[in-house]
């Protein structure tokens, strides 16, 4: 008996006992500064808003090439040109700075996606590259903030493929600068393979808590609009290859310029419209993204 009633007075390991005190390992969870992230609702507004300023910056830029694809346009733009189209209209310059705010939002979540492992990548070599992507994709979304913020300012002395073109001819001009050019067109195409594995394994299947009907339809506008942006990352890697082996900075172009090099082929009404409808899914895509549940918590 005596036994009995000393083995009912010690609580199981990492069992909140009936006095209210916790175990080591419920302290440990509670105090964890990475399962406090998981759950911030500041944090989890910051990954909301953050998505639906993506989805529309990749609406805005499909819209533009289905307009030129469709003849009611001269021609697509990126991001950058087709935000500075909108400064002009009512309105323009609260909506850029409403998207700036909202694009910095989306970088910050970025960042901490790489610094807290939130996606579970781990620290492996495969897991520290997929959070260095994260990190890369950070950046650039600071950098596409900041570019929103200042067209409501400063006017652009240059469009995106004539930015690309003398950014590609000063890395150039430095030492190693066409093996540097020729490594980030690699990389362009090695993050066009991983969009490509990723549209098809579908990870974000499982992690949305939404009807079964509309996951479906989820699924697929992510997998189109994953597999329409592998493609447009794989022409930028070629079309920077091309330069570094020429030794042309000419040759470099951005997003306009490869969805310019579409409209420019045979039938390339054709395939500027499907490149602009994989920009749209994508987009509508990010704003369902926006309302699934945050990510679990790291291990």
């Amino acid at each position: 008996m005596s036994h009995r009633k000393k083995f009912e007075s010690e609580p199981a390991h990492g069992i909140r006992p009936a006095n209210g005190t916790l175990s080591v390992v419920a302290r440990g969870a509670a105090i964890d500064p990475r399962n406090r992230f998981a759950a911030s609702q500041p944090i989890t507004w910051m990954m909301r808003i953050g998505y639906v300023a993506r989805g529309i910056v990749f609406l805005i830029v499909g819209a533009f090439a289905l307009l030129a694809a469709s003849g009611l346009g001269t021609h697509p733009h990126g991001a950058r040109d087709a935000l500075e189209s909108l400064f002009q209209k009512p309105f323009g310059g609260y909506f850029l700075w409403f998207l700036a705010t909202g694009l910095a939002c989306f970088a910050g979540w970025r960042f901490m996606q790489a610094v807290f492992d939130s996606e579970q990548f781990g620290n492996s070599f495969y897991g520290l590259a997929r959070r260095a992507v994260l990190t890369g994709s950070g950046v650039f979304y600071v950098a596409l903030a900041v570019a929103s913020a200042r067209i409501t300012f400063a006017e652009r002395r240059m469009d995106e493929d004539q930015s690309a073109r003398e950014w590609t001819a000063w890395v150039m001009a430095q030492p190693l600068g066409r093996a540097i050019i020729a490594l980030i067109g690699a990389g362009f195409a090695a993050v066009a393979i991983g969009l490509v594995v990723k549209a098809v394994r579908e990870p974000y299947r499982h992690q949305r808590q939404v009807p079964p009907t509309k996951r479906i339809w989820a699924d697929v506008l992510g997998s189109f609009g994953t597999l329409t942006r592998a493609v447009v990352f794989l022409l930028v890697g070629c079309f920077l290859t091309i330069a570094a082996y020429d030794s042309n900075s000419r040759e470099a172009v951005s997003l306009a310029g490869v969805l310019r090099a579409m409209q420019e082929q045979a039938h390339g009404g054709v395939l500027l419209a499907i490149a602009a409808l994989g920009l749209l899914a994508f987009g509508l895509f990010e704003i369902l993204e926006a309302w699934r549940t945050p990510p679990r918590q790291p291990n």
